[in-house]
């Protein structure tokens, strides 16, 4: 109701639960990531996950004070606060970012389906180009509701398997030899966490929206804090469940949950299949729900520049046609469906890594040098 003051839900956890959903699908569902970012140093991963929680807190604390200083709470106006007259490069910077994670998210549901319910692996990628393109012509209400049951059952899943993996057995793997990489030193291990965090901070633009509550650096600071928790869980509990089963057949596979959900679930009730299809739709719908929240992202930010264009290139209404947005959703998913043709391994493991350097550049160092300095000058 108008009037109604902000409850503490709203100003502290909401920017967290929605920091949290928007890297748990992209980021956790198969597990590759975890691997190539803590998994594959062995017991050194942990002084990842230490990293990752503190740099996360930081980077998003920073995130939304920047948010609270300059009442910048859509894209745009956050990275002319942030960068000034460069914010096109930032915009840049996300458009590739999202159309990799697309890319990833569609290789990953074809690996996925394919090994689950053994569907072939082209048909698996029309099915889920099907269920995206439905998805967006559908429109933002239903997406919305889609979201809300997948987010739950995501959730439920993944505790369940995480369950599943820590109670089960290790038997042989306990002498399975370390996982690749696991020599590693304590440098590596720091880059490899920092540029982790760098690229993930492309999770920003989908918060802003709700960081108009926030009144107080207190709250600002304390929400952040509480994101970078709330995204760094996952993280750590996937990784307990690579280092229970560090067998290079679960640490080389492109999809290592598969792996490991097999190996737990064999003997269990039911068996290893049962787990494997619940795995399959689960994170199937997981991975459809990432990608259509991508392209919507997309397609919304689409329609804020054009305002940005000459008068004769604007659509007479202000915003894109249904057919434009079909159009433009096709494209994107095509370019996706390229780019996945490289495979999981090496879209996360070079993809993510070089736009990584490039987030620090353009957003994570800005941060904190724009933010303190705007602090003291509004304090002054």
């Amino acid at each position: 109701m108008p009037g109604r003051a902000p409850t503490r839900f709203h100003t502290l956890l909401l920017p967290a639960i929605i920091a949290q959903s928007m890297i748990i699908g992209g980021g956790y569902a198969t597990g590759r990531e975890v691997v190539q970012y803590a998994g594959r140093f062995g017991n050194w991963g942990w002084l990842s996950v230490a990293i990752i929680a503190v740099c996360f807190s930081l980077v998003m604390a920073l995130a939304f004070e920047l948010a609270r200083l300059a009442s910048a709470y859509d894209y745009k106006a956050w990275s002319r606060n942030l960068v000034g007259p460069f914010w096109w490069l930032v915009d840049l910077l996300f458009l590739s970012m999202m159309l990799l994670v697309i890319a990833v998210m569609t290789a990953a549901i074809g690996e996925v389906l394919q090994q689950t319910l053994a569907f072939p692996k082209p048909l698996s990628l029309i099915l889920a180009l099907a269920c995206v393109g439905f998805l967006t012509w559908r429109g933002s209400g239903f997406i919305e509701r889609a979201k809300t049951w997948g987010s739950a059952a995501l959730y439920l899943g993944y505790c369940a398997f995480s369950l599943l993996v820590l109670t089960a057995p290790v038997g042989e793997t306990a002498a399975a030899p370390p996982p690749p990489g696991s020599e590693a030193g304590a440098g590596e291990v720091v880059i490899t966490a920092i540029l982790y965090v760098a690229y993930n901070v492309a999770v920003v633009p989908a918060v802003l929206f709700c960081l108009h509550r926030q009144t107080r650096r207190s709250e600002t600071f304390a929400s952040g804090i509480l994101s970078g928790l709330a995204m760094t869980v996952p993280f750590a509990l996937t990784l307990a469940c690579l280092l229970r089963f560090p067998h290079p057949s679960v640490m080389e596979a492109e999809v290592p949950w598969l792996r490991l959900i097999g190996t737990a679930a064999d003997g269990r009730a039911g068996g290893a299949a049962l787990w494997i299809a619940i795995f399959g739709l689960v994170a199937g719908w997981t991975l459809i729900e990432t990608a259509v929240g991508s392209i919507h992202a997309l397609l919304h930010r689409v329609e804020r520049n054009l305002g940005d264009l000459p008068r004769r290139w604007r659509p007479a209404s202000g915003a894109l046609t249904p057919r434009q947005k079909a159009l433009t959703a096709v494209l994107v998913l095509a370019a996706a469906a390229g780019l996945s043709t490289i495979g999981i391994i090496d879209l996360v493991a070079k993809g993510y890594g070089t736009l990584a350097w490039g987030f620090i550049a353009l957003i994570v160092l800005p941060l904190f040098v724009v933010v303190p300095y705007r602090a003291f000058k509004t304090s002054g």
